[in-house]
């Protein structure tokens, strides 16, 4: 709701009867293939080192980590498409893509971490990575006027698309013709008629596959989400730390405890206690509504007590993510400030403020998404 090419850096491979190479403690770098995770807590993790980022598969419970790629410039603005067995991925690095201010109400409290200012003068940039093997290439953004990136990713067969938006002009009405099919504008009654295209890459070429007729600039606008070519995208880490938690309003006893950490003066307006069932435990999370349910940073344990070494408030906007025995807590969207605890005694066993697009690995274990 809230309102790319640069030298590819190899990772060099090892013959296949050398060890692998160790980076640093605990940091291995596969030989030939890397392994594929079958942790449920394992995490896909953006670490900056020096001039570089790092994407990392970090086990936390094992202390075990394998860089799988690693990219010139800085860790902000990543975000992270993977085909949908997670064994090809985008990654994007989207200047603008940057942690925000969670929200502000009269009786809010200050967000714990502070919003984040987009560096203007940064180039996006992107690659196509294997998680299998070291192997990754720069990607050449479609140049096409008029239409903005909205979406990288990959599907599966492999083929890597682009999901691109086209403003209208402002007077457009009747049937309007794009790619030799036609849209009936008439069909739109709320939000802003925009084109949404799909375009696959041919070598060094980007082909239209796909144009549909959608809507933005209204809650329920779908934009690129209307093309086909979406739906086929494997998971993303965006989508896989939005604020949007799923549970049921809190009752019994357990309300008193938490009263004493809701915001002062908070009134049925302002938010509520909800409870989600995550890692096998009860968490307490405060929940602000608009027009959607967004999930806070203010949140308990099954004691009803604040999580130790949490940092976020009632300020912030976070992601709440299972797997297994284990909660992953993030800012919303961009994956920062990663907090993962493991259940039922609410342990926190890894945490980062340096670390950006955290997530679970989405192929170790149906992460449970509580959201809505």
């Amino acid at each position: 709701m809230r309102s790319f090419l640069v030298a590819m850096v190899l990772l060099a491979a090892c013959k296949k009867s050398s060890p692998p190479e160790t980076v640093d403690a605990g940091v291995t770098r596969a030989a030939l293939e890397f392994p594929v995770p079958s942790a449920p807590s394992t995490l896909s993790v953006f670490e900056p080192v020096e001039a570089r980022c790092e994407w990392r598969q970090v086990e936390p419970v094992k202390g075990t980590r394998v860089v799988l790629a690693t990219f010139p410039g800085s860790c902000v603005g990543v975000r992270v498409s993977w085909s949908p067995d997670a064994a090809k991925a985008i990654v994007w690095f989207d200047p603008q893509h940057v942690q925000r201010a969670g929200y502000s109400s009269q009786v809010s409290s200050k967000p714990g971490f502070p919003e984040e200012v987009a560096d203007e003068k940064a180039s996006p940039r992107a690659f196509v990575v294997s998680t299998r093997r070291p192997e990754q290439e720069p990607l050449p953004f479609p140049a096409l006027p008029k239409l903005e990136l909205k979406e990288l990713g990959v599907d599966a067969t492999g083929a890597v698309l682009a999901l691109l938006e086209e403003a209208l002009p402002d007077d457009a009405k009747g049937v309007i013709e794009s790619g030799g099919a036609k849209f009936d504008l008439s069909t739109i009654s709320e939000g802003v008629p925009v084109l949404v295209h799909a375009y696959r890459r041919d070598g060094a070429a980007w082909t239209r596959v796909e144009t549909k007729l959608s809507t933005t600039g209204w809650d329920y606008g779908l934009g690129v989400q209307e093309l086909e070519a979406f739906g086929k995208l494997g998971p993303r880490s965006v989508a896989l730390s939005t604020a949007h938690a799923q549970g049921d309003t809190a009752e019994g006893e357990v309300l008193e405890r938490l009263a004493k950490l809701a915001p002062k003066g908070a009134g049925e307006d302002d938010g509520h206690w909800i409870f989600v069932g995550a890692g096998g435990a009860r968490l307490y999370v405060w929940e602000i509504s608009g027009e959607f349910a967004y999930t806070t940073g203010l949140v308990a344990g099954p004691d009803g007590t604040a999580l130790p070494k949490l940092g976020f408030t009632d300020g912030d906007l976070v992601s709440l993510r299972s797997s297994g025995a284990h909660v992953l807590i993030t800012a919303d969207g961009v994956g920062t400030h990663p907090r993962l605890y493991e259940a039922p005694a609410m342990k926190l066993i890894f945490s980062s403020d340096t670390a950006r697009g955290v997530t679970f690995w989405p192929t170790t274990a149906k992460a449970e998404s509580h959201e809505r």
